[in-house]
């Protein structure tokens, strides 16, 4: 991920992703009474927190979570380290200085926005970074301050909140380098896009159809690490492929767990341009870190790319897309001379990400400030299981709800009194008849919500 390659860059050579080490026994076996440092630790799922302890256990290993509960979740369920840090009795360290942004002005309005949205809201507005245009307009005032700021010298990344709000950033940003002499000819080539599948639609082959790329990223019976496959047909349960030999296989349910699903396009691109890399590759002559933004110096006829640090994508690695724009989640870990923040609503964590991704400035583009400010007011945080089922003390005391008392049981036939028993004889009698012949006063019952019934 790009935190594996902001974290490489300033010192931590061996850095790795969690699902990497959960995978990799090889690796797991370093752990041998080592100390592991999960960084952005609250992004960790509840299923990957729960492997890692385990990990730990198993070989007396030290692990400290490094992480801002106040930032964006996991995707997978659970918000595993702010459970940890409510509800367990580890030891918490709190950092108590901001030292990214280099602005007095620009640190002390993320420090306000972390603790009251609205006041760190109305800092950065006090400081001329809210800007409003229309949104016929917002594209383009946005391109223009991309290359304000990179006239300035500023590696500059804007953050927007939807896809949609990206393609057409992008197309203006690349418009206007094109215009200006900065794109250099053009050459259209196949690029894969992720369909994010759960396991679920992976397992349902009624999902897939012809002309969908199916890339392992793991080597499984049939298939090789890194190799990528073409959906041919669907037949008896059952998806048929072809590979870049002209193959057939057979995927089986037994390799969806390897697989990812894509959808291949076409995207021009041109020396000059910025890549986003939107999966990882580790091999001898090939290294590339998902989420990692890259330039290009060089296209061919047959649309090999060379990147400006040398290195040359692979024919069978197209797992990438323009390097202008990105989400909220995308931008967490990256650190940007400026942030250029797009969009009208944005919920409070996304928002505190973006901000806080520039060291020296910011700049937010909006058509509504009003609604903005209104929107990242709201928190995306989600309630753990115990969360839900504590009593809320805030929740005020009501009068019980007392249910009336159920009808006697209307008989056709008159019950006979039954004789008295002979002397040391115990006579049985059932629930029912035991509550006919003498009711039981009523109960209350209380309910999640602190009501009685």
């Amino acid at each position: 991920t790009s935190a594996v390659e902001e974290l490489c860059r300033v010192g931590f050579r061996k850095a790795m992703t969690i699902e990497r080490v959960l995978q990799d026994q090889s690796l797991q076996a370093k752990l041998r009474d080592k100390v592991l440092i999960v960084d952005e630790a609250g992004m960790v799922s509840g299923r990957q927190m729960v492997q890692l302890l385990r990990l730990a256990e198993r070989q007396s290993a030290r692990i400290v979570f490094s992480g801002d509960t106040r930032q964006i979740q996991s995707v997978e369920a659970c918000d595993a380290l702010r459970i940890l840090e409510q509800e367990s009795r580890l030891k918490t360290v709190a950092l108590g200085q901001v030292r990214r942004q280099s602005d007095k002005n620009y640190r002390e309005a993320i420090q306000e926005l972390r603790r009251n949205p609205e006041g760190g809201f109305e800092r950065l507005q006090a400081m001329g970074a809210i800007r409003e245009a229309s949104w016929l307009d917002r594209a383009q005032a946005i391109s223009r301050t991309f290359e304000e700021e990179k006239s300035k010298g500023r590696n500059a990344l804007v953050v927007c909140p939807t896809h949609d709000e990206i393609g057409r950033v992008t197309d203006a940003i690349r418009s206007m380098r094109r215009q200006a002499g900065e794109l250099s000819g053009g050459v259209s080539v196949a690029r894969d896009v992720p369909l994010s599948w759960t396991s679920a639609q992976k397992n349902n082959p009624h999902n897939f159809h012809p002309g969908q790329i199916l890339g392992f990223h793991r080597k499984v019976d049939g298939f090789a690490k890194n190799e990528s496959v073409e959906v041919v047909r669907v037949e008896n349960g059952a998806v048929i492929v072809r590979n870049d030999r002209g193959e057939v296989r057979t995927v089986r349910s037994r390799h969806i767990k390897s697989l990812d699903v894509y959808e291949r396009r076409t995207i021009e691109v041109a020396a000059g341009d910025r890549l986003l890399i939107t999966a990882n590759r580790r091999e001898a002559s090939f290294r590339a870190t998902n989420g990692e933004v890259v330039t290009i110096s060089r296209v061919d006829g047959r649309g090999t790319i060379q990147l400006a640090d040398g290195r040359v994508l692979p024919a069978n690695f197209r797992q990438f897309t323009y390097g202008y724009a990105v989400t909220a989640h995308c931008s967490q870990g990256k650190s940007v001379d400026s942030v250029i923040i797009s969009g009208d609503g944005m919920q409070k964590e996304l928002f505190y990400v973006a901000a806080s991704r520039g060291r020296r400035n910011i700049v937010v583009v909006t058509c509504d400030k009003e609604m903005l400010c209104e929107s990242i007011g709201r928190s995306a945080v989600r309630k753990s299981a115990l969360e839900l089922t504590r009593r809320d003390p805030a929740v005020p005391k009501t009068e019980p709800i007392r249910t009336p008392p159920a009808p006697e049981p209307q008989l056709t036939k008159p019950i006979p009194t039954p004789s008295a028993p002979a002397p040391g004889v115990e006579v049985a009698r059932s629930p029912t008849s035991r509550r006919l012949l003498k009711r039981e006063p009523e109960k209350e019952y209380t309910h999640d919500n602190g009501m009685s019934l």
